[in-house]
């Protein structure tokens, strides 16, 4: 006699499907943060170029509001030159989410940096550490969803960091910044462009 109900088994072929597809959104959740990397960058050097001129000139009030604002508008400009060439296609759920991450971690910290700046309390060391720490969380974030090992280790720099602002005095937790920055945002950076374009040179070759 058939059964009636539905033969709801999966098979080995259904099972290599669906870890063929979860393969694919890692990769291309990866890409899109690779494809991202020079904002890593930008934002590394805008950060280290505020912080030398708050070293220049360190009872200026001006610093970090123009320095974030200029940071804001060559993104800004970068993106929309972007789109124009149409470098921005769908995306995965994985890459949506992975953007989705890095864009609330980014209006937190404008907005705490923006209330921070207002009420002149920039020096103290709890809000070094916040801004170590909210970062390092974007990053882990990211990593737990990309499944992706190299940011892991740079959401534990940022993590480490966070922690360490708290016992380090004076100039060290400022080279301490000035470290995370270098190697959490602009080295990250760097490496996420370079596999961005090893991934462009391997697409050309394949359709060659």
């Amino acid at each position: 006699m058939t059964n009636p109900e539905p033969d709801n088994e999966i098979t080995r072929e259904d099972l290599l499907q669906r870890v063929a597809l979860m393969e694919t959104m890692i990769a291309e959740g990866r890409s899109t943060t690779a494809h991202y990397g020079w904002i890593f960058v930008l934002w590394g050097l805008v950060d280290l170029s505020g912080m030398g001129w708050q070293w220049l000139q360190p009872h200026s009030y001006w610093v970090w509001p123009v320095t974030i604002g200029t940071g804001f508008l060559i993104q800004i400009a970068a993106v929309s030159l972007r789109r124009k060439t149409g470098e921005f296609g769908d995306r995965s759920t994985r890459s949506r989410s992975v953007q989705a991450v890095w864009s609330m971690m980014a209006l937190g910290v404008s907005l705490y940096c923006a209330a921070a700046i207002v009420r002149h309390v920039t020096w103290q060391i709890s809000y070094v550490a916040a801004i170590l720490m909210l970062v390092g969380l974007a990053h882990a974030t990211s990593s737990v969803i990309l499944r992706w090992q190299a940011q892991a280790v740079v959401a534990a720099l940022w993590w480490a960091g966070g922690i360490a602002s708290f016992f380090l005095p004076g100039m060290y937790l400022y080279l301490l910044v000035v470290a995370e920055l270098l190697f959490g945002l602009v080295a990250f950076g760097l490496y996420a462009m370079l596999m961005e374009r090893r991934r462009a040179a391997a697409r050309v070759q394949h359709h060659a």
